[in-house]
């Protein structure tokens, strides 16, 4: 148990950045996706011993987050629709990478969620087309397609912002 503890430390240190920022690119709010993230590794560490190895353990504990998010997204819909009240939010999302300017992860969090989550995990996390597949569970075409779709749409966008302020 005591190698298993620490194995899974050592996942959590090298993963929990990339599995955060996955999280707020679907979640688009810091304390839903740190919310989905501690659901993520609390599930990633219930199931650590019996996991099988059919992917990679960081393609397993992306799909974990991605339930998670989901599920927590419908749940607190679903609070939100029993209790017919919106409380106000004044937070500030913190940066989602410092890789990308505000410009572009302004456009890229205005994408629907499925060109949105390819382009995340392709381009922002540096998954491969085959991973981001066995992640989002759909076939390896798909993940190309919507990749190329998404990008256009990012392209035209900022093409049409720097338009505008010209």
């Amino acid at each position: 148990m005591g190698d298993d503890r620490a194995e899974f430390d050592r996942f959590v240190r090298e993963h929990a950045q990339a599995v955060r920022r996955y999280a707020l690119s679907l979640t688009r709010d810091p304390w839903t996706a740190d919310d989905v993230l501690q659901e993520t590794f609390l599930r990633a560490w219930k199931y650590w011993p019996t996991f099988r190895g059919t992917s990679t353990r960081e393609a397993w504990v992306i799909r974990i987050c991605r339930k998670d998010a989901f599920d927590m997204l419908a749940s607190r819909l679903e609070h939100e629709l029993l209790d017919d009240e919106r409380i106000a939010d004044d937070r500030v999302a913190r940066p989602v990478t410092s890789l990308l300017s505000l410009d572009v992860v302004g456009e890229l969090m205005q994408l629907g969620l499925e060109h949105r989550e390819v382009v995340f995990l392709v381009d922002v996390l540096e998954y491969d087309y085959e991973t981001t597949a066995e992640i989002l569970e759909i076939p390896v075409g798909t993940v190309r397609s919507r990749v190329h779709r998404a990008r256009a749409l990012l392209r035209a966008s900022i093409e049409q912002g720097n338009e505008k302020t010209a």
